[in-house]
């Protein structure tokens, strides 16, 4: 086999076992918040976090994969936009974590 036909295998497995960590997680971290209170609560708080933090980062892999898969079959078409859409997904959750505005305002082009 080709590396080209054996890479998307291996990171569909990777992408697999990523959902069923992700499953895992929000399942439990959903379980322990409805049962349980007290010193443990932040535990289910976290597995929550953690579970919602996995379900972003799979969309994210998949345009890695495909980045991947594009760059070696000598498509950089397809590869630009897989990394213009990387770009745009780092640049969107920079802005959501508040990164550009602060990166901006350091920059003086913050409000007044």
């Amino acid at each position: 086999m080709t590396p080209v036909q054996t890479s998307p295998s291996h990171l569909r497995r990777a992408l697999r076992v990523v959902l069923m960590a992700t499953s895992a997680a929000l399942a439990m971290g959903l379980a322990l918040s409805l049962f349980v209170t007290g010193p443990a609560a932040p535990v289910a708080a976290a597995l929550l976090w953690t579970g919602l933090a996995l379900l972003t980062a799979i969309p994210v892999l998949n345009v890695v994969g495909v980045l991947i898969d594009e760059w070696r079959s000598d498509d950089r078409r397809f590869a630009a936009a897989a990394i213009a859409v990387l770009v745009l997904l780092a640049y969107t959750t920079a802005a959501k974590l508040g990164l550009v505005a602060r990166l901006l305002a350091g920059l003086g082009y913050g409000t007044g």
